[in-house]
């Protein structure tokens, strides 16, 4: 008996409800999951949340609820949008079930017993999003990218897995296995990574208490990356480990490509063949996120229909890339694909066999002519290329190709002309032709995009008057020249034109603010305390802008030149997005000072602009008076 094909999601952190974010990832495991079973597998497909670690144990006290009952609260928001989206998803684990805190337990006890973790003290930076203590390296980058604001310096007893030790086995086991992680592009930054040197990894907090304990020492509670990772090994039923597939975003790629395979090594353990980093949904230019505003529900999306979301995600995103998202192109791609393609190639299809034919599907006649035949062998050839691209996970091209052949039916009933076929007796073979061919080219349809659109392929499976479970056909053996049933089946529409202008005015208008509604601003936590001496050694001063240039190449850097009354000096920052360049020169702005220099988008960059932050990420620059001075002390 073969292994069966082992898939998972991430684990969703329990800060919020699903967005669209995590509903593409679930989407796209989902369809892997159709796919193999139509390929006579037996699939097992895991996801569910991560619900320990410091966000939740401060937001449940600001509410005065436990964490648990706040995990409990959020995980219901997943739960019941799965089901409605009929998810096939095997078990639905959260690190909180008992099975998984013993697995935790039991997998860090045998590291320490076999000394890949140890006890010391750890004191360096801590990133408040990540729950994580970063690099050097890893800081400049947060730096790079504004999110400075984000570390903290902390200092605890905490335990260590000996992460530095297995760098050279990650190496060799990558250079070994060169599809890893795909895109190759993502597994050429997780190498580099690793090259770069890898450091002892904290997997322990006793500045927490929501957590799994650490066995033998409960002041410690484990490290939410070590307790979320195991949870694949939890929810693995037996015999089929290792996973076949393992989706991630390329955000937490690092974690799943270098720090989990780390963890099995240690463990003796098999490794995922595959781990597979998808881009993200943006907004503009920026990544949907709950602080900034521009998170999209999938709720607003849901509105169109289950099959065409998972249409839209499957068909527009190129998996490993990012893609940006708007509810015009939504629109567009569904009115597009389904209601003018799909469709409109099924009514006409049925409808002039239901009137030349009375419902009875005929029989390729044995002449046919060349554009006939060839169309027939682009069809054969789709039949066997939808499938190849499937199975590697290539599904927007998979759809691409068969979207490519609808396209062209289309223009091969303009050619043949059908209604005027059906006027001359002489015809009637070269109208049972067109007519059998495009019966077939539905049929097949129906098959192969069951996986992405489970409905609407059994409904189309039925429209032709195919009987039975379409999701029942081995989508890698569907054949072109298939015996026909005696009639088609009820003839209806697939999928209804939007009205984009209604659509649009409701959705916003179900989305506007009350009138008195304020914004819900998403409050940094305030930062450790410092005494006075530690802030006095910050040297802030008034300066004036007197040039001011965009950076090639970023839309949010602006160089510029700063007179400080002693000195002028070149300063880079992030508020291309909310200055134009023209509106700087001559303004008056606060610095600091005594900043060492770092490069931005090599650029040497001496000093930093204070500014306020909204919840949308933009910057508002502290205002200074005119008579004020370059130069003077800000304290």
């Amino acid at each position: 008996m073969s292994k069966p094909f082992y898939l998972t999601t991430p684990i969703y952190y329990v800060n919020d409800r699903p967005h669209i974010g995590h509903t593409y990832t679930t989407v796209l495991a989902d369809v892997i999951a159709r796919f193999h079973r139509m390929l006579g597998e037996e699939v097992y497909f895991l996801t569910g949340t991560d619900e320990h670690g410091q966000k939740v144990e401060k937001a449940a006290a600001a509410r005065g609820i436990t964490p648990k009952a706040l995990a409990d609260e959020v995980v219901a928001n997943y739960t019941d949008l799965w089901q409605r989206m009929g998810m096939t998803h095997f078990r639905f684990i959260r690190t909180t079930d008992a099975d998984h805190v013993a697995q935790v337990q039991r997998l860090f006890k045998r590291l320490l017993d076999k000394g890949d973790i140890y006890k010391a003290t750890y004191k360096g930076l801590y990133s408040v999003s990540d729950e994580a203590y970063v690099t050097e390296t890893q800081a400049k980058e947060l730096q790079a990218q504004g999110l400075a604001h984000q570390l903290v310096e902390l200092e605890e007893e905490t335990y260590f897995f000996k992460l530095s030790a297995y760098q050279d086995r990650l190496l060799k086991y990558f250079e070994e296995h060169p599809d890893f992680v795909q895109p190759e592009f993502r597994f050429n930054e997780v190498k580099r990574f690793v090259e770069g040197g890898l450091q002892d990894l904290s997997i322990s907090r006793t500045s927490i208490s929501w957590g799994i304990p650490v066995p033998g020492d409960e002041k410690h509670v484990v490290y939410v990356w070590f307790d979320a990772l195991l949870n694949y090994l939890t929810g693995c039923p037996g015999g089929a480990w290792p996973p076949d597939l393992q989706l991630v975003g390329k955000d937490i790629l690092r974690f799943h490509a270098v720090y989990w395979p780390a963890f099995l090594m240690a463990a003796g353990m098999f490794q995922p063949k595959t781990i597979l980093a998808h881009g993200w949904w943006l907004m503009g230019e920026d990544k949907m996120s709950k602080s900034k505003g521009n998170v999209v529900r999938p709720d607003t999306l849901l509105r169109f229909g289950n099959d065409a979301l998972r249409f839209f995600f499957i068909r527009d995103m190129q998996v490993g890339h990012d893609r940006g998202f708007s509810l015009e192109g939504f629109m567009d791609r569904l009115n597009a694909d389904l209601a003018n393609g799909l469709g409109n190639l099924t009514s006409r299809t049925l409808s002039m066999i239901q009137r030349y034919r009375d419902g009875h599907i005929p029989a390729m006649p044995a002449f046919r002519d060349g554009a006939t035949r060839a169309k027939e062998d682009l069809g054969r050839a789709i039949c066997v290329q939808f499938p190849e691209s499937a199975r590697l996970n290539n599904f927007n091209g998979a759809l691409d190709l068969l979207w490519d052949y609808l396209r062209g039916l289309d223009g091969y009933i303009v050619e043949k002309q059908p209604w005027n076929l059906a006027k001359d007796p002489a015809k009637a073979e070269e109208l049972d032709a067109v007519l059998h061919l495009l019966w077939q080219a539905l049929r097949v349809t129906a098959v192969l995009i069951a996986p992405v659109m489970p409905a609407m392929a059994q409904d189309l499976w039925s429209q032709v008057g195919m009987g039975g479970e379409v999701s029942a056909q081995r989508i890698d053996q569907v054949a072109w020249d298939a015996p026909v049933p005696e009639r088609i089946g009820t003839i209806q529409p697939l999928f209804q034109r939007i009205d984009k202008e209604k659509e649009m005015s409701e959705i916003e208008g179900a989305n506007a603010p009350a009138a008195d509604a304020k914004p819900v601003l998403d409050v940094p936590e305030l930062r450790e305390t410092i005494d006075y001496d530690t802030f006095a050694k910050t040297d802030l001063r008034v300066g004036q802008v007197l040039e001011a240039e965009r950076v090639p190449k970023s839309d949010k850097l602006i160089k510029m030149r700063v007179d400080l009354g002693f000195e002028q000096r070149t300063i880079v920052g992030g508020i291309g997005k909310a200055y134009a360049p023209e509106d700087l020169v001559g303004r008056r702005v606060v610095v600091v000072a005594n900043l060492a220099p770092r490069k931005l988008m090599g650029i040497e960059s001496h000093g930093m602009l204070l500014a306020a932050s909204d919840n949308l990420g933009l910057p508002y620059l502290v205002a200074v008076p005119d008579d004020a001075r370059p130069g003077f002390l800000v304290k």
